[in-house]
């Protein structure tokens, strides 16, 4: 066990519950802002990206800043968190992101759908668009985490804004299943949660798969 590189501790947990806060709060509060004022849509990608970078820099050495159920399950896989520290990682960030849709409906007196990830397209375009962005968005924190160097932030960050950019019309661009349960279960539309549980975690295997064969591959 001595290869895990992140523990659940009150430190970790307090990172873990702000950067999952602050992306909800700040890149769903950039979509409703587009529903209800003249917040420019097209910025939304470059919002949650922004978010991102800067909660991975400000956080990232107290948690690992996953911020993501399927990036904690994807280092799971890799051996580097227990399945505890894994539930308790996983439950602070949905915790978190409900909270944070709670007080969007404070904030807001307006109608509006707290962010909702909704799905555009039909079923398999959609599956495969969130599969493929979230293996990327976990092979990208795999390989620029690894070392000390000063991009990892940017990496990530851009990750989830051409994520964003490239699919974003089409399913939301969840790639991550507490941003997108916190908005629908304030919403109270529920019906395609499946989608965004399902797909992110099956990406975010296939990304730490192709990591660790790429790592093999290169030190073999």
């Amino acid at each position: 066990m001595s290869n895990l590189r992140f523990t659940a501790n009150s430190k970790s947990l307090l990172a873990e519950a702000l950067g999952t806060f602050a992306l909800v709060f700040i890149g769903c509060g950039s979509v409703i802002l587009s529903e209800v004022g003249n917040f420019n849509p097209k910025l939304i990608p470059y919002v949650f990206g922004l978010t991102i970078t800067s909660c991975v820099y400000l956080l990232g050495k107290y948690s690992g800043a996953h911020f993501n159920p399927a990036v904690t399950i994807g280092f799971f896989i890799n051996k580097e968190i227990s399945v505890k520290d894994g539930i308790l990682y996983i439950s602070i960030q949905i915790l978190s992101a409900i909270s944070a849709s709670l007080l969007h409906n404070i904030v807001f007196t307006e109608q509006h759908s707290f962010g909702t990830t909704t799905i555009s397209t039909t079923y398999i375009p959609g599956s495969v668009a969130e599969i493929l962005c979230t293996a990327f968005l976990m092979l990208v924190i795999l390989l620029v985490t690894r070392n000390d160097n000063r991009v990892y932030g940017l990496a990530i960050g851009g990750a989830v804004t051409l994520s964003a950019l490239l699919i974003g019309d089409m399913t939301g661009a969840s790639l991550n299943p507490a941003r997108s349960i916190g908005p629908m279960i304030l919403y109270g539309n529920t019906i395609e949660i499946w989608f965004y549980i399902l797909f992110p975690i099956v990406g975010s295997s296939i990304g730490t798969v192709l990591y660790n064969y790429l790592k093999n591959d290169s030190s073999g």
